[in-house]
């Protein structure tokens, strides 16, 4: 095999092992937001809940 037989093969194998990289990111990214969107209903009412009870607090006392 000469070099440039070499060197095109390993150059396949480089671009090869960055597109499945590229893939693998992709997907571990859109499963990520995926998740943080189902998520962001409870999210939201622990936040509701949390803050209603800091304002219970707060009233508390004031007065």
């Amino acid at each position: 095999m000469g070099f440039w037989d070499t060197f095109v093969r390993v150059w396949q194998v480089r671009t090869s092992v960055r597109i499945q990289q590229s893939i693998e990111n992709y997907l571990h990214e859109r499963k990520r937001v995926n998740e943080l969107n189902a998520n962001i209903p409870s999210i939201l009412n622990e936040l509701e809940k949390k803050n209603e009870s800091w304002e219970n607090q707060m009233k508390k006392l004031r007065k």
